[in-house]
């Protein structure tokens, strides 16, 4: 249907149609129609026979367009000044009442009812035509007549000054005007631009320095020297040089100012922080379990050892495994090894492992609808640090999952495992803990904040499991929610989202068996058989493939031999391989009690520490060492002079014929030694006596003497005397 205020286009331009057209007034009656083409220079409407047009129409000649309303029309009420609103009520009520007789539309009307109208309001014709073609061609409503200043001042367009009118406000000093300021010419524009690149392009760290630099070059008085440069030459005048401010209006006008921004801040800093976000991290993905990000961070905390409480070990390394689509952290690891394969590989089979013995092992029970994740995903964000190298790659291929590796520099691509350390952080309140870093170094005369640590491994990592549950079941994204999440009122949570997805089956798992798991993520290292069981890192386990002990003997009689190994973070236990491929859990040994429920990193710095020697034990141990061969020495060599001083036997025979009767002798003089300290408190050896003791009474039998020679005798006599003593 053909309204009034319409814009017609035609298929094919052909006359009268070489333009849009706008129709203005239509009449049945008289078949008539008046259309006002919407061209520049406006001239008079169009008359035109309605069912012609109708006809036009119908015969798909010509089509309604709708015309793009101009800028200054799109305003609200409240966006115009009182001045625009003032304006517009006086143009209007100027030409108003020409449109009130339809006679202006009739052909040949025009032209007598505005002159006439002119006349009657002391207005030119001109000025009235030219209001009412405005009117026609802005849709027929009084907005046209607002404010059209959208090409007022000539944007973009360069003045020109002549003579030697110079642009901007003219330099004053001390109130006076100053003829300081230069003219700019072209040439003096290019220097600008020149200049500017090196502020640009992160040459100088100020605009100064680069206006300096540029007058050094470009603005010194020429004068000549001898090899043809101008060093040291004066600068020229400051009315022949370009002013700071002219630098800086001319040099931004030639950069744009994101540009110099992109210059200044260099690809990577701009392509991380500042370029435009046109999507986001879980856009494109098909549910929870599509896209893992990995990310590792050292916190702000030292820690001490379990072993002892004065070790400070540093700070822990803290890795996270995050299910992009929900948010949901599936996947935590607390070491103290540098960002390293080795170590994400624990946090990945974290993430792809039941989490209630995890928990448990550090004293944290849960359900499993607590924190429900143990499935592999289809594809694992990570960086290079960790995950480039043929180990990762290899690991991830086996069990089908995609391996991408972020370029450098770019965590940017991994937002939401970035953005997920320092929640976590602030969740723990890590930096309020003892031995937290603060904000700031530490300044002079200020405590050493690593001496007030506290917290050890097993504390913190639980303190950190703890953050994780209430992350994944309180924070809060509403941007995660989709339309079908919002309709059915699905908090924005984590475990929120992933539940439902597992409701209505969005969770597509990649699907793996237990062996494949521990195959390709535990670590796995070379350990030995030896007499007293399996032994790895400073610690013997139990041989549960050799209950009978047979292995552990041929090792003992035949040596060692090696055998492979996987391992888990805690000590408690390791894994083997039986005959049928299977893993089997070998215990750590009952001797091993000091490592019970410790980590494998913590028992390999306690050994490391306890085995250190330092340099004042080495000191007091070589000490001792070059002493005790001294005295050795010097004992040997008394001993051999009081030798050579007894009788010598007078064969060897004899030397050796009485050794059982010596040592029986020595014996009992030793068991003497002995009763004596205990009854009467001597020290002093009773065989020290022997030589000063006094002449018997009377002569013991010849028994005594010819049982072990005058000697004994004598040592028999004063045994008596000590046992008649010891009965009064």
């Amino acid at each position: 249907m053909l309204t009034v205020n319409a814009v017609l286009k035609a298929v094919f331009a052909e006359p009268p149609f070489e333009h849009p057209m706008r129709v203005l007034w239509t009449d049945r009656e008289i078949d008539l129609v008046m259309l006002f083409a919407l061209k520049e220079p406006y001239g008079v409407p169009t008359p035109m026979r309605l069912s012609d047009l109708e006809s036009m129409l119908a015969a798909d000649k010509l089509r309604k367009v709708s015309m793009r309303l101009p800028s200054f029309m799109l305003q609200t009420e409240d966006e115009l000044s009182d001045a625009a609103k003032a304006k517009r009520t006086q143009l209007w009520g100027l030409i108003g009442p020409i449109f009130a007789d339809k006679q202006i539309y009739l052909p040949g009307k025009l032209g007598p009812i505005i002159a006439a109208y002119a006349s009657k309001i002391n207005k030119p014709k001109k000025t009235i035509y030219r209001l009412v073609y405005r009117y026609w061609a802005f849709g027929m409503t009084p907005n046209a007549f607002l404010g059209k200043y959208i090409h007022s001042g000539a944007p973009g367009v360069e003045r020109e000054y002549s003579g030697e009118k110079k642009a901007g406000r003219p330099a004053r000093y001390l109130g006076e005007e100053s003829q300081t300021t230069k003219k700019l010419t072209e040439d003096d524009k290019r220097i600008i631009k020149i200049g500017y690149t090196l502020y640009k392009n992160n040459g100088t760290r100020l605009i100064i320095d680069a206006y300096n630099k540029m007058l050094d070059h470009f603005y010194r008085v020429e004068v000549a020297s001898p090899d043809g440069s101008c060093g040291g030459a004066p600068l020229k005048q400051l009315d022949q040089v370009p002013s700071p401010t002219q630098f800086s209006y001319w040099g931004k006008k030639a950069f744009d100012a994101m540009d110099v921004m992109r210059g200044r801040k260099g690809e990577t800093k701009w392509a991380m922080d500042h370029r435009p976000i046109v999507g986001n991290a879980h856009h494109g993905l098909r549910g929870p379990c599509h896209r893992f990000e990995i990310d590792a961070t050292i916190a702000d905390v030292y820690l001490v050892s379990r072993f002892n409480r004065n070790w400070i070990i540093g700070r822990p390394v803290v890795y996270v495994v995050i299910d992009v689509m929900s948010r949901m952290i599936v996947g935590l690891h607390v070491g103290l090894e540098g960002p390293s394969w080795n170590i994400a590989r624990h946090a990945l089979f974290n993430a792809f492992t039941d989490k209630v013995a995890y928990c448990a092992s550090f004293g944290i029970v849960i359900d499993p609808a607590d924190w429900p994740c143990e499935h592999l995903p289809h594809e694992v964000v990570g960086d290079r640090g960790e995950m480039l190298g043929e180990a990762a790659e290899q690991a991830m291929h086996k069990l089908s999952i995609t391996l991408d590796i972020l370029p450098p520099f770019r965590a940017d691509w991994k937002g939401t495992v970035e953005s997920s350390f320092r929640l976590l952080q602030s969740r723990g309140q890590i930096r309020w803990m003892p031995g937290g870093l603060k904000s700031r170094e530490k300044e002079r005369g200020q405590r050493d904040y690593r001496l007030d640590a506290t917290l050890d491994l097993h504390q913190f990592t639980s303190i950190m499991i703890r953050s994780v549950l209430d992350w994944n079941h309180h924070s809060r994204d509403p941007k995660r929610l989709s339309k079908v999440m919002i309709g059915q009122n699905v908090e924005p949570t984590p475990i929120a989202i992933w539940n439902w997805a597992a409701q209505n089956d969005l969770i597509e798992p990649n699907e793996r068996t237990r062996e494949e798991i521990y195959l390709h993520l535990l670590p796995q290292a070379r350990g030995s058989v030896q007499a007293g069981g399996i032994y790895i890192n400073g610690m013997f386990y139990n041989n549960v493939l050799d209950p009978t002990g047979k292995r552990s003997a041929n090792a003992r009689a035949n040596g060692r031999e090696s055998i492979d190994i996987w391992s888990e973070p805690m000590a408690d236990h390791i894994w083997i391989k039986d005959r049928s491929g299977a893993f089997v859990q070998c215990p750590l040994r009952s001797t091993e009690a000091r490592c019970v429920g410790m980590r494998t990193e913590e028992v390999v710095d306690m050994l490391a520490i306890t085995g250190a020697i330092s340099p004042e034990s080495q000191y007091a141990a070589l000490n001792s060492r070059v002493d005790l061969a001294g005295f050795v020495e010097s004992t040997v060599a008394t001993a051999s002079a009081a030798k050579q001083e007894a009788q010598a036997p007078t064969s060897a025979a004899a030397a050796v014929a009485g050794i059982k009767g010596n040592r029986a002798l020595e014996r009992d003089i030793q068991r003497a030694d002995a009763s004596a300290a205990a009854l009467c408190g001597n020290s002093e050896p009773f065989a020290a006596g022997l030589t000063s003791a006094p002449a018997p009474a009377k002569r013991e039998s010849s028994v005594a003497s010819e049982y072990a020679g005058a000697r004994g005798a004598e040592v028999i006599s004063l045994l008596s005397r000590a046992g008649r003593n010891r009965s009064k």
